[in-house]
């Protein structure tokens, strides 16, 4: 989902202050940040979302540029904060809550769908264990995230060439190991990732 040719009018307007213009923002890239996170083994991946909307918003007056280019940056953040998160529960692993605590909690929203949630995020999760790091992250910007290659290149600070490379190489290991099935009739995973 795109803003489109609103989106130097939302910017500005996200840029004064407007209420309405960061939910607009919101409601655009935050189901895909989200998702990102998640992929990433985020802890809480709408807490961490949270904070990057926050970076966003103390940094948006400097930013300039196309609904693209402000997708990308929001990504960039994204993808800094996952970085930082991982390096903190390196450093400070987190201790497992008792059940008794947990109970407390109780269930939240419809179970169904999150259950649904969870096995499409635990069958992404198993194809992307057969990818290095960098494989995954360039997938995760490109497929996720929705960042051209030019994009992704910038986000990961490499080269177009090595995104280029790395994401047919994913493609290649993920073929290889049979992960994902293609329908001759369904478009070529690598036909959207050109």
């Amino acid at each position: 989902m795109a803003i489109g040719e609103s989106f130097p009018e939302v910017l500005c307007a996200a840029q004064l202050g407007a209420e309405w213009a960061w939910r607009t923002i919101y409601r655009d890239l935050s189901p895909a940040v989200i998702g990102y996170l998640r992929l990433q083994g985020a802890l809480e991946p709408e807490d961490l979302t949270g904070e990057v909307f926050v970076q966003v918003v103390r940094n948006l007056s400097g930013f300039e540029g196309s609904e693209s280019k402000f997708r990308s940056w929001v990504f960039v953040i994204a993808h800094h904060r996952a970085l930082d998160e991982r390096r903190l529960r390196a450093r400070r692993p987190l201790q497992p809550e008792l059940p008794q605590s947990i109970e407390r909690y109780g269930p939240v929203g419809n179970s169904e769908d999150e259950a649904l949630d969870r096995l499409g995020i635990a069958e992404v999760r198993r194809v992307l264990h057969y990818l290095t790091d960098d494989q995954r992250e360039v997938m995760l910007l490109r497929i996720v995230g929705g960042l051209t290659l030019e994009e992704t290149a910038a986000a990961l600070n490499k080269r177009v060439g090595s995104v280029k490379a790395l994401q047919r190489r994913s493609i290649a290991t993920i073929r290889r190991q049979d992960l994902v099935r293609v329908n001759a009739s369904d478009a070529k995973p690598s036909a959207a990732l050109s």
